[in-house]
């Protein structure tokens, strides 16, 4: 790919974009909460994920110092399990029916 090209790609996306906000209309309240609730979805996910790999890699690398004994410890890792996946489960929900209208 020559810089050329490059070039003509960048301008055309820009000319695209400042055509889309040129043209866009002021967002109303439910484009709001469409955009609240990806974005909570997105947070979700991402929070569930590195929740999940952060606990794994302590177990793994075999350097898990929690000061809590054994039961505790665990009770404490599924409940935290339990609410994020409360958490992602409610916002799939109200995100699911936002592409059919």
């Amino acid at each position: 790919m020559s810089s050329e090209d490059l070039g003509k790609r960048i301008m055309n996306w820009l000319s695209t974009l400042a055509w889309i906000f040129k043209v866009a209309k002021k967002p109303t309240k439910s484009n709001y909460m469409i955009i609240l609730k990806l974005g909570s979805l997105i947070v979700a996910i991402l929070g569930v994920y590195s929740f999940l790999f952060s606990v794994a890699q302590q177990y793994l690398t075999s350097s898990a110092n929690f000061s809590l004994p054994y039961p505790l410890n665990l009770i404490v890792v599924l409940t935290i399990v339990i609410i994020l996946t409360i958490m992602l489960i409610l916002v799939i929900l109200s995100t699911r029916g936002i592409g059919r209208r």
